[in-house]
């Protein structure tokens, strides 16, 4: 069999037109590549689709036109994740950087620009750690005339018009980007990685960063040294609460109460720096 190198990885690597069996995710860009062309290096579980492996070095991008964007195989920040320019959503996996101007790009996001043509669609369906007991089918949108929905990985609610996964037998439901969670994660508040947990196993647990009790059923990120230090998966990226312990249905209301301060924020950030060139965004707080 034909070996392969990559930058980003320091064993050789295997081509397979499709790897079947178990879900694998593409180290890239955090995306399901079961039963795509893939690279791999079974010891280490490092996978790459085609576009990951081939991905240019360097680029050019429309949307950051002054400075060249490098690709980096891991975030450059001690955080060990970014937020893309792009989408505005977190990435912990291959990123294309302007270190100039703090300016990150998801590689899926750089190449969905440049090349406007429709992405490889999601799976139909999806196994997960944290339920797998049954698949999860892919919805466009939740059901209508359902209620409300929660994420039963992260415990925030799901967007009405967005799409998710849903176990109709389990009333299971998870954000697509709640599926494609990374198995480990820093703050620069905690000196250990943080190993994320597919079942809170606590019959009480206060997260450590916003200061709300964690659901037994949702998953978590716990400290993989043994220290007592925990959080919810969506407060990874968030500054650590003063505030004394708030119940479930009020840390709900809390996390929702801050996406949107977040997203104002942003707003105003994207106002100022079209007007004033230079000035550096403020990563950290914006989802």
């Amino acid at each position: 069999m034909e070996r392969h190198k990559h930058f980003s990885h320091p064993h050789t690597l295997s081509f397979h037109k499709s790897l079947e069996g178990a879900q694998l995710t593409c180290t890239g860009c955090n995306f399901p590549c079961t039963g795509t062309p893939v690279y791999s290096c079974r010891a280490c579980k490092f996978f790459l689709h085609d576009q990951c492996y081939n991905a240019s070095r360097s680029l050019t991008h429309p949307s950051h036109p002054d400075h060249p964007l490098s690709l980096f195989p891991s975030p450059t920040y001690s955080p060990g994740s970014f937020i893309c320019s792009e989408c505005n959503k977190t990435g912990s996996g291959f990123c294309f950087c302007c270190s100039n101007c703090e300016f990150d790009l998801h590689i899926h996001c750089a190449y969905n620009t440049l090349n406007p043509k429709p992405s490889t669609p999601p799976p139909n369906q999806i196994k997960l750690k944290s339920h797998p007991n049954h698949p999860l089918i892919y919805l466009p949108k939740p059901p209508p005339a359902s209620g409300t929905h929660l994420c039963d990985v992260c415990g925030t609610g799901c967007d009405p018009n967005s799409a998710l996964y849903r176990c109709d037998n389990c009333d299971y439901d998870a954000h697509v980007t709640c599926t494609t969670l990374p198995e480990s994660v820093r703050r620069e508040d905690h000196a250990h990685t943080l190993s994320l947990l597919y079942v809170n196993p606590h019959p009480s647990f206060t997260c450590d960063v916003c200061r709300g009790a964690i659901a037994q059923n949702h998953c978590m990120y716990n400290c993989s040294s043994g220290c007592d230090y925990g959080m919810h998966v969506k407060c990874v990226p968030a500054k650590v609460s003063e505030q004394a312990p708030m119940n479930e249905m009020t840390f709900q209301l809390e996390m929702f109460k801050l996406q949107n301060q977040m997203k104002v924020h942003q707003m105003a950030v994207d106002t100022m720096l079209l007007g004033t060139h230079g000035l550096h965004r403020n990563r950290y707080y914006r989802y």
